[in-house]
């Protein structure tokens, strides 16, 4: 008799590349999916902030998985996942809805309860997407370099230099609310 509910089990799955099963499990209990987009901010002039582009992060997936079996169909099970964790193989995850392709294993974690056996494995993986691009390539002429020589400081003077305090000062003004 299993301690793990069956439901749906057949349409629940993990594959690699070549589609087939990375890890065979007695049940799958839950999903939790993030698929969140960011608005870039910046700041501007006078303390306000604009808003623009809008950009996709990578979908990020919790699974919870029991497996039941003998301890070397347990051990098995934790030596692929740990395997998989470990490398940057993509797999993608297959439901009833739908399938997410090109993801990695982030993270493994398991547990063992008292009041289910030692046949029991409860655990929880983290998916991430990868999102892979391919790298383009031009060869382009860049122009000649021009030699400017050595260039040296110059002390600024006379009405160039009045212009330069009062700016200064505007600035000073602004910022400590002097004068107001």
């Amino acid at each position: 008799m299993s301690l793990l509910p069956q439901q749906s089990l057949g349409k629940w799955s993990i594959n690699n590349a070549s589609g087939e099963r990375v890890v065979e499990f007695t049940s799958f209990i839950s999903m939790e999916l993030r698929d969140e987009y960011n608005v870039v901010t910046s700041p501007v002039e006078e303390g306000s902030f604009a808003s623009y582009n809008k950009v996709a992060t990578p979908l990020e997936i919790d699974c919870s998985l029991g497996i039941e079996g003998d301890e070397t169909t347990l051990n098995i099970a934790l030596d692929q996942l740990n395997e998989l964790a470990a490398s940057t193989e993509i797999v993608s995850l297959v439901t009833p809805e739908t399938e997410y392709y090109n993801l990695n294993l982030k993270s493994l974690s398991y547990r063992r309860k008292r009041e289910d056996g030692l046949g029991v494995l409860w655990l929880d993986l983290k998916l991430v997407e990868v999102r892979q691009v391919k790298a383009q390539y031009t060869n382009e002429k860049l122009g000649e370099r021009k030699n400017r020589g050595k260039v040296q400081p110059k002390e600024v003077q006379g009405q160039q230099k009045k212009t330069l305090l009062a700016g200064v000062r505007d600035v000073g003004k602004g910022i400590f609310k002097v004068g107001k």
